[in-house]
């Protein structure tokens, strides 16, 4: 049997509301705390996992760098060319945003 994601999300015993806040809190922390110990990769090692750029890395601010959780690389699709426009939906700490200016 084929499983649908509407089927799953209707099967798992999690409210949505409550998960959205748990994952807003850990995100909170943290851009408050990036030295702390997570369950999931984070900072210049991440990048480095998610292809990142050396350089484009290393000529951002620290605290940019190191609170940085992405789940991808945009710019490993494509780099932006001069003049384009980049809209930022706000889900994160701004790691791309940085990149792209």
């Amino acid at each position: 049997m084929e499983a649908s994601w509407q089927t799953m999300a209707q099967d798992l015993p999690v409210d949505p509301d409550t998960l959205r806040e748990q994952v807003r809190d850990k995100y909170r922390e943290l851009a408050l705390d990036p030295s702390a110990s997570f369950h999931f990769h984070t900072g210049r090692g991440l990048a480095s996992r998610l292809g990142y750029q050396a350089d484009a890395v290393n000529t951002r601010p620290d605290r940019a760098v190191e609170s940085f959780a992405g789940v991808a690389n945009p710019f490993s699709l494509r780099l932006l060319a001069p003049g384009e426009k980049v809209v930022d939906i706000g889900s994160g700490g701004g790691f791309d945003c940085f990149i792209a200016a």
